[in-house]
C-alpha cells in the first residue's frame, strides 16, 4: 500500500467526506457505527457462496479436488451466516 499515491489520497478524501454525512444530518455517531456493522453481516453469505463456487469449479481448480469435509464446513458456515443475516434484518426492522 503506497500511502503517497494519488489513488490512496483520493480514496481517503472520499472516505473522510462520506464520514461527514453522520454529523451533518445530526445522527448519533455511535448508532451509525452500530448500523454500519449490522450492514456488514449481509456481505458474509455472498463471500461464502463465492468461495463454494470457486473451489468446486473443476475448470478453475484443474487437477485439485475439494474434500467433502471442506464442503460440509462451508455449507455449515453459510447456514450460520444466513442465520446471522436474518438477525441483522430483524435488528434493522426493530430500529426503523
Amino acid at each position: 500500500m503506497d500511502t503517497n499515491s494519488n489513488q490512496f489520497k483520493r480514496i481517503t478524501a472520499f472516505a473522510c467526506l462520506f464520514a461527514f454525512i453522520v454529523p451533518v444530518f445530526g445522527s448519533n455517531p455511535v448508532e451509525m457505527q452500530i448500523l454500519s456493522q449490522i450492514f456488514n453481516v449481509f456481505v458474509l453469505p455472498l463471500v461464502i457462496i463465492g468461495i463454494i463456487l470457486f473451489i468446486n469449479n473443476k475448470k478453475l481448480m484443474k487437477g485439485y479436488r475439494t474434500g467433502l469435509w471442506i464442503n460440509i464446513s462451508l455449507i455449515a458456515a453459510l447456514f450460520f451466516s444466513l442465520v446471522i443475516s436474518y438477525n441483522g434484518i430483524m435488528a434493522l426492522a426493530n430500529y426503523f
